[in-house]
């Protein structure tokens, strides 16, 4: 099992290792937007991630059921849409100027889909998978909640997904190290958040639900204050996640997956 694990381990870290040193060039070479191409460099290596293993259904392509990940994702998305809506509704009522639809959708297209979806399913997609193969020890409890999750996931949270936002503000080919205080918070922050999105993958099987999660609270935190302030804007997210935290995530992890399934016609 050592063996496994290390090979395994080795594999994962290799492909993220590519990863960074790709995205490091791009942040070089393009003057703007090389974001766009970094996320979808990840998102295209956690795609030949899955399909390399041949059981894409276990890698997060497939949900426990459709219907439980889309009424999931539409309830954690509910209270940050409502937390932007709010702040966006001040900002007009303080005479500030609004995003435009085009703005606005395209700020969506990145946060959602290049932010949320891409990184999922990199991270809980394959990486969580894989090494949930070999990282097998079960937990009994996240948090409060008596839930069964598996060791792979808190490898990956922390060592894989948190610790490396600290190459964010690393890139050795144009000589930035900014590694200060925020960086830290940042990923501890982000490393939390990875257990929690991490939780949610083992529990509906795949990443719609993380990809919500993740695209909604960072859109909130992060798209809105270029418009509003990033103290407004945060602000909106953690109230956000307050609720996600009191009302939804015990509820996400206590109910049956398969409930409200209709029963088969005889």
């Amino acid at each position: 099992m050592r063996a496994e694990r290390l090979t395994a381990l080795a594999e994962v870290a290799a492909v993220e290792g590519c990863f960074l040193v790709a995205a490091w060039l791009l942040q070089a070479v393009v003057s703007g937007g090389y974001g766009w191409w970094s996320k979808a460099l990840m998102a295209a290596l956690g795609l030949l991630g899955i399909l390399a293993h041949g059981r894409p259904g276990d890698y997060g392509l497939r949900p426990k059921s459709l219907r439980f990940s889309l009424k999931w994702s539409a309830y954690v998305a509910a209270p940050f849409a409502l937390a932007s809506l709010a702040v966006l509704l001040a900002a007009a009522a303080a005479g500030r100027p609004l995003p435009g639809p085009i703005s606005l959708a395209k700020d969506l297209l990145w946060y959602l889909v290049f932010v949320g979806l891409a990184e999922e399913l990199f991270f809980r997609g394959y990486v969580q998978s894989r090494l949930n193969e070999v990282f097998t020890k079960r937990y009994g409890r996240f948090l409060w909640v008596e839930f069964e999750w598996t060791q792979g996931t808190m490898v990956t949270a922390v060592f894989l997904f948190g610790l490396p936002h600290l190459f964010n503000e690393v890139n050795p080919f144009t000589g930035r190290l900014s590694v200060g205080p925020l960086a830290l918070f940042v990923t501890a922050s982000a490393a939390f958040m990875g257990l929690v999105l991490g939780a949610i993958r083992e529990k509906t099987g795949c990443v719609i639900v993380p990809a919500v999660l993740h695209g909604s609270m960072d859109f909130t935190a992060l798209a809105l204050g270029s418009t509003v302030g990033l103290a407004a804007s945060n602000a909106a997210a953690g109230a956000a996640l307050f609720t996600f935290f009191a009302a939804l995530l015990e509820r996400l992890l206590r109910e049956p997956v398969g409930e409200g399934r209709r029963p088969a016609r005889r």
